[in-house]
C-alpha cells in the first residue's frame, strides 16, 4: 500500500509539474515583455505574450503527456497558471507602483484587471482542453485522426497572425509606420514558427491532403474568432 501511494505521488508530480513550471514561467515572461521599452516590446510581446506563444507552450507540454487525462491537465494547467501569474503580477505590482502617489490601485483599474483575468481564464480553460486533446490525438491517434488534429492545431496557432495581416490590409486606415511593419513581421514569423512546430510534432506518416484541408478550415475559423476576441478585449 505504501509503495502504491509513493508511485501515485510520483505520477501526480510528473503530471502536474511540467504545466506548473511552464505556466508560471509563461506568465512571468509575458509580464516582463510589457515592461520593456516599446521599441523592444513590439518584438517580445509576439514571442511571449500572444495567443501563438501561449498556444505553442500548452501544445508542447500536452504533447509529452502520456495519457489523455494528463494531456488535458497539462493544457488547462499551463494556460490557467500563466493567466493567474500574469494578472497576479499586473495587480500586485500595479499596487506597488501607485502606492507612493495615491490609492493602491484605482477601483476602475482593479475592475478592468478582474474582468480581463476572468475573460482570459475562461479562454484558458477551453483553449487548454482543446490543445490538450489535439496534442494527444497527434501523438497517439490514427494517421487520419492525427492529420486532422495537426491541421486544427496549426490553424489555432496561426489564427492570430492571419487576423493581424487581415486587419492591416483591410481594416487599418492609419499611416503604415514602423509599428504596422513590426506587427506584419511578427505575424510572418509566427506563421513560419507554426509550420516548424507542426513539422516537429507530426508523427509520420501524415496525410498531407487531410492536414492541409483541416488547417485551412481551422485557420479561417481561428482568424474569425480572433476578430471577436479583439472586439471583446477592447471593452474590458
Amino acid at each position: 500500500m505504501r509503495e502504491l501511494k509513493v508511485l501515485t505521488g510520483r505520477s501526480t508530480r510528473r503530471e502536474v509539474l511540467p504545466s506548473l513550471l511552464a505556466g508560471v514561467a509563461l506568465g512571468m515572461a509575458a509580464f516582463a515583455a510589457d515592461l520593456v521599452p516599446e521599441a523592444v516590446g513590439r518584438f517580445l510581446v509576439p514571442a511571449f505574450s500572444s495567443g501563438f506563444a501561449w498556444g505553442v507552450v500548452a501544445l508542447a507540454v500536452s504533447y509529452h503527456a502520456l495519457t489523455l487525462r494528463s494531456a488535458l491537465v497539462a493544457g488547462v494547467g499551463t494556460l490557467v497558471l500563466a493567466t493567474l501569474t500574469y494578472y497576479g503580477l499586473v495587480g500586485s505590482l500595479s499596487r506597488q507602483w501607485l502606492s507612493d502617489s495615491g490609492p493602491a490601485l484605482p477601483a476602475e483599474g482593479l475592475s478592468s484587471v478582474t474582468r480581463a483575468s476572468a475573460f482570459w481564464l475562461v479562454g484558458a480553460l477551453f483553449g487548454g482542453l482543446g490543445l490538450g486533446l489535439l496534442a494527444h490525438v497527434v501523438r497517439m491517434g490514427t494517421v487520419r485522426n492525427a492529420s486532422v488534429a495537426l491541421g486544427i492545431a496549426f490553424g489555432l496557432l496561426t489564427g492570430e497572425a492571419i487576423y493581424a495581416i487581415f486587419h492591416v490590409v483591410f481594416i487599418w486606415v492609419g499611416p503604415v509606420g514602423s509599428l504596422v511593419w513590426a506587427r506584419l513581421g511578427a505575424a510572418a514569423v509566427q506563421l513560419l514558427l507554426a509550420a516548424v512546430v507542426a513539422f516537429l510534432l507530426h508523427r509520420p506518416p501524415v496525410s498531407l491532403r487531410i492536414f492541409l484541408l483541416s488547417a485551412t478550415v481551422s485557420t479561417a475559423a481561428s482568424a474569425a474568432s480572433w476578430r471577436l476576441v479583439e472586439s471583446v478585449r477592447m471593452t474590458l
